[in-house]
């Protein structure tokens, strides 16, 4: 619906006479632009009455508010990430500002099935914005979904005009936009200038040593300080609304 709008909103508006919105960004919180291969179970599992598929199905029904069954799938056929990611290499001509969390939800019943580490929802390979579906445990090479600064799985590459800018290990899918606090979020892109939009989240970079390490300054993190004291949505309306 994004993609539709953005692509469109402007002819839309000129034909009734109407200047175009000036749009600088679009901010996807857990965007599942790249799809999500929960859709791709919930596709196969409407067609299977299989007694043990009976959490599966409550976790898609959960997130979707669809009942997995063969003529009710509406979306879930475009959120097969097949079908998602022939959907999301346009318009991208908008930077998009991608917050990825990498929490639990639905008690961890999903994370079997979605490559890669995800928000029990969305993999982390879609909310990224990287081009491959393949499984991968954070946005950059060199930063963890927590802040430890060390080698990861990250994506090969992004989509073009596809900027990851915070990370969250703890938050959940709907966490993200929600409430809830007490998770640390990660800055990956930022201090920088993105089609007028100026991303400027506060950095702090620390080490911190695990019980066993006796020695040695410990491991490097990078985190927004504070930013366990506010839910995410609430973190990033405060620093880009200035």
């Amino acid at each position: 619906m994004t993609r539709y709008i953005l692509e469109n909103q402007a002819r839309w508006l000129q034909a009734d006479g109407l200047p175009p919105l000036k749009i600088l960004t679009a901010l996807d919180f857990s965007g599942a632009g790249g799809g999500t291969e929960l859709a791709d179970l919930a596709v196969n599992v409407a067609y299977n009455d299989s007694w043990y598929l009976a959490p599966v199905k409550a976790a898609v029904k959960a997130f979707t508010g669809i009942d997995p069954q063969p003529t009710k799938m509406g979306v879930v056929n475009d959120l097969q990430t097949n079908s998602a990611r022939n959907l999301a290499v346009a318009p991208n001509s908008i930077p998009r500002l991608r917050f990825v969390a990498g929490g639990s939800s639905y008690g961890g019943i999903t994370k079997p099935f979605i490559a890669g580490t995800d928000d029990g929802v969305v993999p982390t390979h879609s909310s990224c914005g990287a081009t491959s579906a393949n499984g991968i445990d954070s946005c950059t090479s060199g930063l963890s979904l927590g802040g430890k600064v060390s080698s990861q799985n990250g994506p090969g590459s992004l989509y073009w005009n596809h900027f990851p800018i915070l990370m969250n290990e703890g938050a959940s899918h709907s966490g993200v936009l929600g409430s809830e606090t007490g998770n640390i979020s990660v800055p990956v892109v930022n201090n920088t200038t993105l089609n007028g939009l100026r991303v400027d989240f506060a950095s702090r970079t620390y080490n911190q040593r695990a019980w066993w390490q006796w020695w040695g300054n410990g491991d490097q993190y990078i985190e927004v300080p504070g930013s366990a004291n506010t839910d995410m949505s609430s973190l990033v309306f405060n620093t880009l609304n200035n």
